[in-house]
């Protein structure tokens, strides 16, 4: 069987960079002793490098209706400081398509924080979950979520025409759903100006068993497919994993990033996270660890 995690960090593509590694020491040692874990308790360390102060200078607004259904619901960070026309960072929560929730301890709250710290307004949702909601409801739901963005962000100070997608894990797969399946979007999609991946998961082959969010349906949860819908999209990527995500994870990352280059969307920004497992990169997000933070901000400034 290929070893992803090696292909991961050795076959980098030219259009790609892996990340410098910054991770604390002491966090880098407990992540490579805990390898391919998928215990949250694994990113708690990066929860002692936000400081009280963090959280001073931003503006919250909590729970904010986006659409009928009780989970609608949507988070705004913005900075106090006033400005106008700012970029806008929508974040959408993991959790395998079946749990997880926009607002917790410490995580995920920490990156439109960031967001906000780096002088974007952060949006954060939440969406239906399967089983109860499958394809496409999570796509709809996040269609929803930009087009209320798009119409009410500026009074937050965001610009509503420079909207970036950012997913972690199912989260990503919805955002790369939304963005490569046009029967999805309505007028909102021209505010979306990036999409940014971090940690998919697609399968390579079919499975035996149905998905708990996609059914049998395996073209739609497949890496391949996925490639050629986002390849024509023109929406342009930016893809993230870890050194440490399990192998499924490495092996969407492997092929979403070489199958992308070959269409008319183009290469991704691809970071390969050193020293980082699947939760560890993202709680990372305002801290003094940039490995992602830094690439990411990078793109996001470069985008037109």
């Amino acid at each position: 069987m290929l070893n992803y995690r090696v292909v991961a960090a050795a076959a980098l593509l030219s259009c790609c960079v892996a990340a410098t590694a910054q991770v604390p020491p002491d966090i880098a040692e407990k992540t490579r002793a805990a390898g391919q874990s998928m215990d949250p308790a694994t990113g708690q360390p990066y929860a002692a490098l936000f400081p009280p102060s963090a959280w001073e200078d931003v503006t919250i607004e909590r729970d904010v209706a986006y659409g009928n259904d009780a989970l609608h619901k949507l988070d705004i960070y913005a900075p106090e400081q006033p400005g106008e026309k700012r970029p806008v960072l929508l974040f959408v929560h993991g959790g395998g398509f079946v749990r997880g929730d926009k607002h917790g301890a410490f995580y995920p709250d920490n990156i439109p924080l960031w967001a906000a710290k780096e002088g974007m307004v952060g949006v954060t949702i939440n969406y239906r979950l399967a089983p109860g909601t499958p394809w496409p409801g999570g796509a709809q739901d996040l269609a929803a979520a930009i087009a209320w963005t798009r119409a009410n962000v500026a009074r937050f100070g965001g610009d509503p025409e420079r909207i970036v997608l950012f997913g972690h894990s199912a989260g990503a797969n919805h955002v790369a759903d939304y963005v490569g399946n046009a029967e999805a979007q309505g007028a909102e999609i021209a505010a979306v100006k990036g999409a940014v991946l971090l940690s998919p998961n697609y399968f390579v082959e079919p499975s035996d068993e149905p998905h708990s969010y996609y059914g049998t349906d395996w073209e739609l949860n497949s890496v391949a497919g996925t490639v050629k819908r986002l390849g024509a999209s023109g929406v342009p990527v930016f893809l993230g994993d870890a050194e440490f995500d399990p192998d499924a994870m490495l092996a969407t990352a492997l092929g979403l990033r070489e199958g992308l280059c070959a269409t008319e969307t183009g290469c991704p920004r691809y970071v390969h996270l050193k020293d980082h497992n699947h939760f560890t990169e993202g709680m990372a997000l305002g801290t003094s660890d940039r490995s992602l933070s830094g690439p990411l901000l990078e793109w996001i400034a470069a985008l037109r």
